[in-house]
């Protein structure tokens, strides 16, 4: 419950069988997941302990997947059903070793680059933990890179999963033997496969044509944490597109920018006004307001309720 109030989700959204949380609530459920638990490791912990519900969608496909090799193909080709913030990788070597990369967004490493190490943490331990499910044994990689560096006192968690761990590297990535790729899983069924297949590259079609602006000019505002002081004509400039195309393009998708404006103000205030001890003014010179009144005309505007009122409501909720 404290995790729903600081990013503002909610059980019945969470509970949309067919819905997909916009990008920007990850990073604020990981940011608020390390706040809370003051536990810089609990993303290898998560990796380790999570089970194929996970993965949505692409559970039963990487369930009923006949090798280790198709297993990662599955997670690595569908990934976008669970998102788009976050990208996976997958190299077939000459020698016939396999490496995975993981690699969160610019904007995600821009905006919170602790909690996008987390994430590539969470991936590449679930990765191992899901592998050794499928084949009833532990796996282990040849190697584990990471991009960044961390305390030599905390080198020993990364060991214990990953084995031979190097960081600083220009890549997040785990490579694995061939040996290891072609192991066989336990619970492989052709027709399961075939018919999960099936479905999930419908799906991520269907996905791939709803990716539309209004995510793009939301990430943007997202990143840039601003309210007033973008314009229609920056956006347009930053997604390499004209004011008027992207003007129609918002429209074909039923929005305006006025809209999406509107809308990132009660989410930035939402989620401002949620953390402990902030005052109204230090919210309202966040957001780029003049003062406190013109912030506090402007919520009630949007949201029918003055900012006392909508941070009330929030901490009793």
């Amino acid at each position: 419950m404290e995790i729903y109030k600081d990013t503002g989700l909610n059980a019945g959204t969470l509970n949309e069988a067919e819905g997909m949380q916009d990008w920007s609530a990850g990073i604020k459920v990981w940011e608020s997941i390390l706040q809370r638990s003051n536990y810089r490791q609990i993303s290898l912990n998560f990796g380790k302990r999570i089970t194929f519900s996970v993965l949505g969608w692409i559970s039963p496909l990487v369930s009923s997947s006949s090798d280790l090799l198709t297993a990662w193909k599955s997670i690595v080709n569908f990934f976008p059903l669970m998102g788009d913030m976050f990208e996976y990788h997958l190299l077939e070597l000459s020698d016939g070793s396999v490496k995975i990369v993981y690699k969160p967004s610019a904007t995600w490493v821009e905006k919170s680059s602790v909690t996008a190490a987390m994430a590539v943490e969470h991936a590449m331990s679930l990765t191992l933990a899901i592998s050794g499910f499928l084949v009833g044994q532990k796996i282990t990689p040849l190697k584990a890179n990471f991009t960044y560096g961390v305390k030599p006192s905390d080198r020993s968690f990364y060991q214990d999963i990953f084995g031979n761990v190097s960081f600083g590297e220009n890549e997040n990535s785990l490579h694995f033997s061939k040996e290891t790729s072609e192991t066989k899983t336990v619970s492989g069924n052709q027709l399961t496969y075939e018919f999960m297949l099936k479905l999930c590259s419908e799906k991520l079609s269907g996905v791939q044509r709803s990716a539309g602006y209004y995510s793009k000019v939301k990430r943007i505002l997202f990143n840039k944490e601003s309210y007033y002081n973008l314009k229609i004509e920056e956006v347009a400039a930053m997604l390499n597109t004209s004011t008027r195309t992207l003007q129609r393009n918002l429209k074909e998708e039923g929005y305006t920018y006025q809209s999406i404006l509107d809308e990132h103000l009660v989410d930035s205030a939402t989620t401002l006004l949620a953390k402990p001890g902030v005052q109204i003014q230090e919210v309202a010179f966040i957001l780029g307001f003049e003062s406190a009144q013109s912030f506090s005309r402007a919520v009630k505007k949007k949201t029918g309720k003055s900012p006392t009122s909508l941070k009330a409501s929030i901490f009793k909720d």
